[in-house]
């Protein structure tokens, strides 16, 4: 079939205009269109996990690596190693191509070196922050830390608009666990790792009724603080909820240290009356916000407490941390003398 005079004059138009086209493409895929080469100016350029060539394009010329994110998409879209685009930070220049640019992202990376941190239980926010900075080989000072944490999303069950002056919106949301970490990270992606940790686990928990997530958490770290048994710890938050039910006051000895930033071995009466919505001798419920880390098994009792008729505790042997439990307040009263005794002599009255 013989093509009519319009019908080659409109082919030789395409064929022209195509090439003019795939000209331009390959001028910009070749060496790029913008800064001339002692013109260029450093630039970093980080490409996030999962980015696709569009904004991946986008990035780039926003800092004027290349000068088209649409060129950019189309010539990628034709080169294999727009799928090898390994996320990351990369020091580019402007007015590169698009070869160039995509030589250097598909480019296998070397792994940085890694560092471990452990974060016990029962830290505050203060305390976890120092224990990532002493962490061998961590990259991290307090101060870059303390700036981080803003940067991190705080989760939904936080109810961060109740919280009362100079609390720490962060404070028991860094789950205590061993964790490694590359020491070129981010502090942000970092602290935000431990926020996740603890959301997760937090998840895999239902809180009793009237209880919302945050109170589990809450309560948690009291338990946290106050036991150093796991056995104990679902009959502590028994403590704790038939308190809160009664209502009584907690009057939990760790809230007060808290309220007063240090760690005393033994309190006076005076500290118990420290003015501040932490000490649950002078408060009523909760405190506004966790006191500590709390690790899983803390969590799990907190959500779960076990069915008891208790309303008080005291330590009936030191060595161990062990509790006595009472329901009666002679019966605690009882108890007090007996760890009095212990404290002078030594020894324990704990119950087999």
């Amino acid at each position: 079939m013989r093509m009519s005079g319009s019908s080659r004059a409109f082919l030789v138009i395409l064929i022209v205009l195509a090439g003019g086209f795939f000209g331009v493409l390959y001028t910009y895929n070749a060496a790029g269109a913008g800064s001339a080469p002692s013109e260029a100016e450093a630039v970093s350029v980080e490409i996030p996990e999962g980015a696709n060539a569009q904004q991946v394009g986008e990035l780039l010329a926003q800092q004027d690596v290349v000068d088209s994110a649409t060129v950019f998409r189309l010539l990628a879209r034709f080169d294999d190693r727009s799928n090898q685009i390994q996320p990351g930070v990369y020091d580019l220049r402007t007015g590169m191509g698009v070869d160039e640019v995509l030589a250097e992202l598909a480019k296998p990376r070397e792994q940085a070196p890694i560092f471990t941190v452990t974060i016990p239980e029962g830290l505050t926010i203060s305390e976890t922050l120092r224990r990532m900075v002493q962490a061998d080989g961590s990259p991290f000072n307090l101060r870059q830390l303390r700036r981080a944490l803003p940067r991190v999303a705080v989760p939904r069950y936080v109810p961060v608009g109740e919280l009362p002056e100079g609390a720490q919106v962060y404070e028991g949301l860094l789950f205590p666990a061993t964790y490694e970490f590359f020491i070129d990270e981010r502090p942000d992606v970092v602290l935000s790792q431990l926020v996740e940790q603890t959301t997760e686990v937090l998840s895999g928990v239902t809180p009793p009724n009237g209880v919302t997530r945050y109170d589990v958490l809450t309560i948690a770290s009291m338990i946290e603080r106050e036991s150093k048994l796991a056995r104990e710890q679902p009959i502590m938050s028994s403590v704790i909820q038939n308190r809160l039910d009664v209502p009584m006051r907690l009057q939990i000895d760790a809230t007060v240290q808290y309220a007063q930033g240090e760690q005393k071995e033994r309190l006076l009466f005076s500290d118990l009356e420290i003015d501040s919505a932490w000490n649950t001798y002078e408060v009523d419920g909760l405190p506004p916000t966790p006191i500590a880390g709390a690790g899983a098994s803390a969590i799990r009792a907190a959500a779960n407490p076990a069915r008891t008729d208790f309303l008080y505790y005291v330590v009936c042997d030191p060595s161990t941390g062990q509790h006595a439990f009472a329901t009666s307040n002679s019966e605690h009263a009882a108890n007090v003398a007996d760890y009095r005794e212990v404290q002078a002599n030594g020894g324990s009255f704990c119950e087999q």
